[in-house]
């Protein structure tokens, strides 16, 4: 019931709103506007208007409107700013009319009522010896219509001296409170020292209690001896870990919301207070929000800072992604990273606190040119770096073996600055010989490697023809993974989600998900969707990708949801397996040929036999504890819908992790165990001990 007498309340100010708009407060007897309108000649007439030298955009151009409305009535209006040189007296215009916050006394004493805490108002507009507009931003422009209009009636004889039009202003909601108690006997408890764009965060916030009730709690690193909201660090309930995790704990009259950093604390405040507790939505609607915030005890943790296998969406091709919609989609889909641009501004800290909301980590583009970077300019962009979600930035894609050296130098750089990832995507086997620098792809592998040695890097191989796969698909993934494995390098591996030219189909779900289970049985340590945003290009025909250019979800968005899901459930099982042995194929003759690759790792010590007439890929797998785990993937024609039937002896049960579960499977008398599997589909299976 709150909630709909709460609309109801919302539809009746508005409404009030709508009614009164021009509606005002008139002093004198003989100052109505008559209905009948006089011809006078204005033309001659000469007057300033005068906005302030800082004045808002709202306030300029609500002065240039006013002053083609008064131009169109044959006035001479010129537009003038309050700016007045060091020691020297302020000087009167012509025939002054004042816009917005000047430093005249008329503009000071009109904000103050204004700006009241009690009965502020939206605008308030006098017609007198020194006509004015004082206003709200959101409502300047209105009320330079209002004053146009009586001023021009003034000007006729019409419209007395001394009038003026007032809105006050109505509180959508008016009786809000926090945990029932009004807003101003709270006090926001920020600890020392705290982010500038956090702090500015908290003030925003402040803000928008005030605009929707008239009041609003103090901000301070001091506790009061009422009511506290204790925010992050200011006390220490929070966890310790530099992650996005925070808590929200209740303790008497005070509140613990928040991390051990200032993202999770936004993260903490948005998704707890502000979208739940309040009800706001992403858009700033507030038709649902609620008249009394109340928070839920919670311990939240960061998942996503701890995956085994992340799976990234390649978000700088294409439209922008800059909002937090757009993020919001992303992690819906099941995203654990973005790649995003960086703006080297307040738009940048902005995609780092949206990220936080929805605990997505950040590879940033943009912070380096052509390979190099330069540690000297760091101190300028190290606030871009300083948070748990930001993973690393683009330092270079797809190398010639010349920028090896150049690579090296910004890798070691970088080091000395951040512990965040200098990431370097390298070319894939089907690149020239000009194109790589190297006789041989195994040559460029290794010596990237060894050069340049990165903490993390990747590499994107397209495999899905109109007419089957890339033949050198496995291939190339043992390529890269072998050298990568031995040196104990993590990487990715860009999955084709596209299609980009005539001969590369689009993706289906099935596509998808096999490719990621394909790159997971080499080792992969994330999948990176490209792309998420469809791109635009003069040299490739880009299909509809994730995102089309409407920034509607496609076909692709919900495939990929699926499919991201589904790993997120088995990375619990992936975490208790951290190396990868190695991987193998069966049955990889005839049209099967991306199934051909040279290091064929032997897995008899565990898997004593399998039987089966289908093509697949197992990769290998030990735990801490040396136990053993692999995967199984169909490798049939993906175009085409046909099991894959095996028969696999171990020695012992199976856990099965399969669409979404985990099911324990023991051998038969013969001490084989069947597994059953669809079309491009794969399983996990952990060897359990006897």
């Amino acid at each position: 019931m709150r909630t709909s007498r709460l609309n109801i309340f919302m539809l009746t100010a508005l409404i009030f709103c709508l009614i009164f708009t021009f509606l005002s407060c008139v002093s004198g007897e003989d100052s109505n506007l008559v209905e009948e309108e006089t011809t006078v000649d204005m033309t001659g007439f000469k007057c300033t208007i005068v906005r302030g030298d800082t004045s808002s955009k709202a306030t300029t151009d609500a002065a240039v409107k006013l002053r083609k409305q008064l131009a169109e009535a044959g006035i001479d209006a010129k537009i003038e700013t309050d700016w007045v040189k060091r020691g020297e007296q302020m000087v009167r215009f012509e025939n002054e009319i004042l816009v917005g916050r000047t430093n005249r006394p008329e503009s000071e004493e009109a904000y103050a009522r204004v700006d009241d805490s009690e009965t502020p108002c939206d605008y308030l507009v006098k017609i007198g010896e020194i006509p004015l507009i004082a206003a709200t931003d959101e409502s300047i422009a209105e009320a330079a219509d209002i004053f146009a209009e009586a001023y021009l009636n003034f000007l006729r004889g019409e419209l007395s001296e001394d009038t003026e039009f007032v809105r006050e202003h109505v509180f959508p909601i008016a009786g809000l409170t926090f945990e029932g108690k009004p807003l101003n006997e709270w006090t926001i408890v920020i600890p020392e020292k705290y982010n500038d764009y956090a702090l500015n965060e908290i003030k925003g916030i402040s803000d928008l209690f005030h605009t929707l009730s008239g009041k609003r709690p103090e901000i301070t690193d001091t506790p009061s001896s009422g009511n506290n909201l204790f925010i992050g660090a200011s006390s220490d309930m929070v966890p310790s870990e530099y992650d996005l995790s925070y808590i929200v704990k209740k303790d008497g009259s005070s509140i613990y919301i928040g991390g051990s950093n200032c993202w999770a604390d936004l993260r903490a405040i948005y998704n707890e207070l502000i979208y739940s507790g309040m009800g706001l939505k992403v858009d700033g609607s507030i038709l649902d929000a609620k008249s009394d915030i109340r928070l839920s005890e919670c311990e939240v943790g960061d998942e996503n800072h701890y995956r085994s296998f992340a799976v990234s969406a390649w978000c700088t091709s294409g439209d922008s992604f800059d909002t937090e919609r757009q993020v919001k989609e992303a992690a819906e889909a099941g995203f654990t990273k973005v790649n995003v641009a960086a703006a080297n501004n307040v738009s940048s800290l902005d995609m780092m606190k949206w990220c936080a909301i929805y605990d997505l980590q950040i590879l940033w583009s943009g912070f380096a040119n052509n390979g190099e970077f330069d540690a000297s300019g760091y101190s300028s962009i190290s606030k871009y770096f300083d948070a748990p979600h930001v993973w690393g930035f683009y330092l270079r894609d797809e190398p010639n073996s010349s920028l090896f050296p150049v690579l090296k130098s910004s890798v070691e750089a970088f080091a000395e600055c951040s512990d965040k990832i200098a990431f370097v995507n390298i070319f894939p086997m089907y690149a020239s010989q000009e194109q790589l620098g190297n006789r041989t792809y195994n040559e460029h592998v290794v010596q990237f490697l060894d050069t340049v040695k990165p903490k993390w890097t990747s590499v994107d191989i397209y495999p899905l023809n109109v007419n089957g796969l890339y033949d050198g698909y496995c291939k190339n993934l043992d390529e890269f993974a072998t050298p990568c494995r031995e040196r104990g390098i993590p990487f990715s591996v860009y999955l084709q989600s596209v299609s980009f030219a005539a001969s590369k189909r689009t993706p289906s779900r099935r596509d998808l998900e096999w490719q990621v289970w394909c790159i997971k049985s080499f080792g992969a340590d994330e999948a990176i969707y490209f792309t998420y945003m469809t791109p635009y290009s003069s040299a490739e025909d880009f299909k509809d990708a994730l995102i089309d250019h409407n920034l509607e979800k496609t076909n692709r968005w919900f495939y990929a949801q699926a499919v991201n899901f589904e790993f997120a459930v088995y990375d619990e099982a992936f975490s208790r397996y951290k190396r990868n042995l190695g991987a193998f194929s069966v049955n990889s003759d005839g049209s099967t040929k991306f199934l051909k690759f040279n290091n064929q790792y032997d897995a008899s010590g565990f898997i004593k036999e399998i039987e089966t007439e289908y093509p697949l890929l197992i990769g290998c797998f030990e735990g801490d504890n040396g136990s053993n785990a692999f995967t199984v993937v169909n490798c049939n024609d993906l175009q085409q819908d046909e099991k894959a039937e095996l028969k696999i002896n171990v020695g012992a049960s199976l856990t099965v992790w399969q669409n979404g579960v985990a099911s324990i499977l023991n051998p038969n008398s013969e001490g084989f165990i069947t597994l059953i599997l669809d079309n491009g589909e794969g399983v996990f299976c952990e060897i359990n001990a006897e």
